[in-house]
């Protein structure tokens, strides 16, 4: 026998020295938290220790250093699940490599002990040709396993290639020379993001569905793309593959952004179809399992009763989306993400960009009185004109979670930011010419303001109750500004407050150039209330809540207002 042990190839690297590796990396992750967290607390206590002309100016100078932290924090924790996983692949093929070990000493052993009787030739030959198979299957193994360690690599690389530099945020503001300007863009995204569409869209996209079944890691390369760079691409398709994809992987064509906004609404169409199967089967599972269980117990039957009713809620929205009466543009369950168009892209020559704030939920959209009342009433005023969406692009802070994940906390801001950001980027990459305008509503105003910093700029920016942003803060030029609260909103018992992660110092009425709004509701200056009588807080989340009521009744005021901006911006 040729083949020995010495003919299987080692392993690349220590699965155990890459998790120390990745250990490391996330131990620079959080000394660069720790360190920017400082350095931004210590930096907003100087408006109250040092007055001069230039202050202003070296506040500003730091103005990038939150995103930019918050995209190292990515980076890092995104290389080291590369490198974990990287790891973990390894070892896999590791237990392989031991058993193909095993495998050989045992043929070894097996073949010292064989003794063919010489007289018999025919005998001879054909354990000759057997030991031949064997050792053909042994040496096949034996290359598997270096294209397994191989691909492993690959993905590993792959997966750290799309990691962006932060470069551009930090050197934002800094002067550029013209003939820079002047050169083609380009970007690691791109590289690694647009290669792999191609890929998809070959042979007529017959192979799209099979391609990322075998790669499930693309899509999150692929989401990552610049979307300017995707509408491009999806502009140059034939009608026939564009299709071809939208019907095959339609769970990546419904949330990749610049991708055509009809083309966005079809897929997601496509896939209500399979999710109301799956609750159609958790709801007779949640039946059955209750009958089982529900002998003399009050609170089970409440929580089967409490759980079939959100079901069925869910069953009425998708069957909508199913039936074409509502538009879902987004949706990525996993993430949280759920964003609901209404209007005619083809028709309309303005987008609202609806963000709800606190409390907001999947759920949220569900029901006879949806979070979406409000994009919807402005889309139907308009008389085909305007397009609205009601935007959830992630997990929003929640009341019941006011110890870890409440509104207090400054920190979601920045990672709704740059989800919100990259939606904007590809509504209007898909529709160059439309004219945008974001109504954000109490926490959201923070967000729409983090999205500035990641390129997610529009015409005009209504903060709607909203809790305002992280200091220090310029408007950005060409942006107006409009903040609409009522006299006693909740929010003003603590607008302009912060101590690190907790609170915004920058209220919404205090921005430069901004247009205050009068909401036409009742309430007096919150600070004259306390005291006064105990429903005066009640009244404060309620009047707070109004500014996104569809209900000429409430929200008239700032309904009409809103109207009349997207009217002017038609003409």
């Amino acid at each position: 026998m040729t083949l020995s042990l010495s003919d299987i190839p080692p392993c690349p690297a220590d699965p155990e020295e890459l998790r120390r590796l990745a250990a490391s990396l996330e131990t620079a992750s959080s000394a660069t938290r720790l360190a920017t967290d400082h350095v931004l607390f210590t930096w907003g206590l100087l408006p109250g220790v040092y007055h001069a002309p230039e202050a202003s100016e070296l506040q500003q100078s730091l103005h990038q250093l939150g995103p930019a932290s918050a995209e190292i924090d990515a980076g890092l924790r995104n290389a080291r699940a590369a490198i974990e996983t990287l790891a973990d692949d390894l070892e896999a093929v590791n237990r392989r490599r031991d058993s193909l070990i095993v495998e050989i000493r045992q043929y070894e052993a097996a073949m010292t002990l064989s003794f063919p009787d010489a007289k018999d030739s025919f005998g001879q030959h054909l354990d000759e040709i057997n030991q031949a198979q064997r050792e053909a299957a042994l040496r096949r193994q034996c290359s598997a396993l270096a294209e397994q360690w191989h691909a492993a690599a690959e993905a590993c690389a792959a997966a750290l290639r799309v990691i962006p530099d932060i470069s551009w945020t930090l050197t934002h503001d800094l002067p550029v020379e013209e003939h820079a300007l002047a050169a083609p863009s380009s970007s690691i995204l791109d590289d690694a993001a647009l290669p792999l569409l191609q890929r998809l869209a070959g042979r007529d996209a017959s192979d799209a569905a099979r391609l990322l079944r075998e790669h499930p890691e693309w899509a999150g390369i692929i989401r990552r793309g610049k979307p300017e760079s995707v509408a491009s691409w999806w502009r140059s398709l034939s009608p026939t593959v564009a299709a071809a994809l939208v019907a095959g992987v339609p769970s990546l064509i419904g949330n990749l952004d610049g991708v055509a906004l009809r083309d966005r609404v079809v897929a997601n169409r496509a896939r209500a179809a399979g999710h109301l199967a799956d609750l159609s089967r958790e709801r007779e599972q949640t039946l059955s399992e209750g009958r089982r269980s529900l002998v003399g117990s009050d609170t089970r039957l409440y929580q089967m009763t409490a759980r079939i009713q959100e079901i069925d809620r869910e069953i009425a929205y998708f069957e909508a989306v199913s039936a074409g009466e509502k538009q879902l543009y987004a949706w990525d369950p996993d993430h949280g993400a759920l964003i609901e168009m209404s209007g005619d892209p083809a028709v309309a020559k303005a987008a609202l960009f609806v963000v709800p704030g606190t409390n907001t939920t999947a759920g949220s959209f569900y029901g006879d009185k949806p979070v979406t009342g409000f994009a919807d009433w402005q889309t139907s005023e308009a008389s085909g004109t305007v397009m609205s969406f009601t935007v959830m692009t992630g997990p929003m802070p929640q009341l019941n979670s006011l110890p870890m994940h409440g509104p207090q906390y400054n920190t979601t801001a920045t990672a709704r930011g740059l989800e919100y950001a990259n939606f904007i980027q590809g509504v209007k990459a898909a529709q160059p010419d439309i004219w945008t305008m974001g109504y954000e509503h109490s926490y959201a105003g923070a967000i729409g303001i983090a999205a500035e910093a990641y390129g997610g700029r529009v015409d005009a920016r209504f903060m709607a109750a909203s809790v305002g942003t992280v200091g220090p803060y310029s408007p950005c030029p060409g942006i107006a500004y409009y903040s609409a609260q009522s006299p006693d909103d909740i929010n003003r018992y603590y607008a302009g407050l912060r101590l690190g992660y907790l609170g915004f110092d920058v209220a919404p009425e205090s921005f430069p150039g901004v247009h205050v709004v009068d909401t036409g509701l009742p309430g007096s200056d919150p600070w004259k209330l306390i005291g006064a009588y105990p429903l005066a807080v009640k009244d404060s989340v309620e009047h707070h809540n109004a500014l996104m009521s569809s209900d000429e009744r409430i929200n008239g005021d700032v309904l009409r207002f809103v109207k009349k901006i997207l009217k002017e911006a038609e003409s």
